[in-house]
């Protein structure tokens, strides 16, 4: 009985996993690798500056409220806790 709920629950992770895979992809499809200044920008027509500032780590940075990814992030861990719990993972 553990080793059939053992492989339902990694099936239940692995398909979570390439949902949210997938949508990311998406997202970045529709938006592109531009933030949402350079997009306004450009559907305003108003003219783009140019940041010389910092491009993070790997040339990723988080733009807006910090705490929101924050609360984000500790959502899907402890979806991922409960998920392990009750699966046994």
């Amino acid at each position: 009985m553990l080793e059939q709920n053992n492989k339902k629950g990694t099936i239940i992770f692995g398909t979570i996993v390439l949902i949210f895979l997938a949508l990311c992809v998406f997202a970045y499809m529709i938006t592109g690798d531009k933030g949402i200044e350079e997009r306004f920008s450009n559907a305003a027509g108003l003219p783009g500056e140019l940041e010389g500032g910092d491009n993070g780590i790997i040339g990723f940075t988080l733009e807006g409220n910090n705490l929101s990814y924050l609360i984000i992030l500790a959502m899907g861990l402890g979806a991922t806790a409960i998920l392990y719990k009750k699966y046994r993972v």
